[in-house]
Order: structure tokens, then sequence, then C-alpha cells
């Protein structure tokens, strides 16, 4: 399992940017304007956890319109890892379940539930 290391910025939490990984997209800002900031590098981070129910959808709003994959979550919550495994982003879960990371794969192979066929 690859090592996913923290970008020092980051509140602490479960939702995090990996260090080195950000390219300064700028979307995270804006699905979650109130939750991500940027360092004087230009290094995106987390700088609130979400802590309402409007702050983990705009939070999972920005895992989807994310670049790279530098937004990742390594807490436990079933939950959140659904609904990220629902928008195409469960491999950005550190702690995946072997049931949800089976739904992750079904998914990539058939992302319009259409047996496979484009």
């Amino acid at each position: 399992m690859i090592q996913r290391v923290p970008f020092p910025e980051n509140a602490p939490g479960d939702f995090y940017v990996e260090d080195g990984c950000c390219l300064s997209c700028g979307m995270p800002t804006t699905e979650a304007p109130e939750l991500f900031a940027y360092s004087e590098s230009g290094h995106c981070f987390v700088k609130k956890q979400p802590a309402t129910p409007r702050e983990v959808y705009q939070m999972t709003q920005a895992f989807a319109v994310q670049d790279v994959g530098c937004i990742r979550y390594k807490g436990s919550n079933r939950v959140v890892m659904m609904r990220l495994v629902g928008i195409g982003e469960g491999e950005q879960c550190d702690n995946l379940s072997s049931d949800l990371a089976s739904l992750t794969e079904e998914m990539k192979s058939d992302p319009w539930g259409l047996g496979g066929k484009p």
C-alpha cells in the first residue's frame, strides 16, 4: 500500500491534500472555498474540516472536480466512503473496505451501468 503524506498545513482531521501533489489548479476552492486555501508556495490544503452536511457535500464535490487526485480521505466513515465511491472517487480513500473497493472497480469498468457497452 502506498504511504500518503499529508501537506503539513492541512487542518487536523480525515480529509487532506497530499504533500507535493497539488498543481494549484484552483478547482477545490471553486467547490468549497471555506474548506480549502493555498500556502505561500501555491500548494492547496484543507484549511477547515467539514462540520455540517453542506460542508461534507462541498468537500465531496471538490473531490469530483480535482485535477489529479490530491484530495484524500483517511477516515473510516462508511457513508463518506460510499459517497466518494458513488462519484467515482473511491480510490481517494486510504482505508476503503474490500466491498467498496470492489464496487469502485465495478464502477470503473461499467460507469454507466450498460454492461460495459460504450
